[in-house]
């Protein structure tokens, strides 16, 4: 059994639209429990779209604004954290890919927007780091260029696979 078929079976069965009256009154921790199981992949969405969105913008915030004493320890914890922070990212596209192709569910989170800001990032740093002097290729532009390239090549894969 693939490890993506009990995923595919647990969103095949969760509806997030059709939630089913109780009986009876549920006490609080069988009402928590039914709200989580019932937003599971919510939840899941939601938590790597923060760590996906708070990765993007520290990074380019760390581009932008090179100056402070922040800067080495910040470049070197944002490079210690790019392998789960594409992990995520790759989660992410194998989750929503799950959801729309064998379920058919319309997708309520907007990946798209997010490799547009990645290509504009990677475009405006590396017309800053080929025109002026106050942008150098370091770290930073690394980072930016990998991860980029790296959210731009997952989104056109899923556009080119398409079943």
């Amino acid at each position: 059994m693939a490890w993506w078929q009990a995923v595919t079976e647990f969103l095949r069965s969760s509806n997030p639209y059709s939630y089913e009256a109780p009986s009876e009154p549920l006490g609080w921790k069988d009402s928590l429990r039914r709200v989580a199981i019932g937003a599971a992949i919510d939840w899941l969405y939601f938590l790597l779209g923060f760590f996906t969105h708070f990765y993007f913008w520290s990074l380019a915030f760390l581009f932008f604004f090179q100056e402070g004493g922040y800067w080495v320890v910040t470049a070197k914890l944002l490079d210690a954290v790019s392998g789960p922070y594409l992990i995520s990212v790759g989660v992410y596209v194998v989750l929503k890919e799950v959801r729309k192709r064998k379920i058919s569910v319309e997708s309520r989170h907007f990946g798209e927007l997010y490799v547009s800001l990645w290509a504009i990032l990677l475009a405006i740093g590396s017309i800053l780091v080929i025109t002026t002097e106050s942008y150098r290729f370091d770290s930073v532009m690394e980072l930016i260029i990998a991860n980029s390239l790296a959210v731009v090549i997952m989104y056109t894969a899923g556009k080119i696979h398409r079943p």
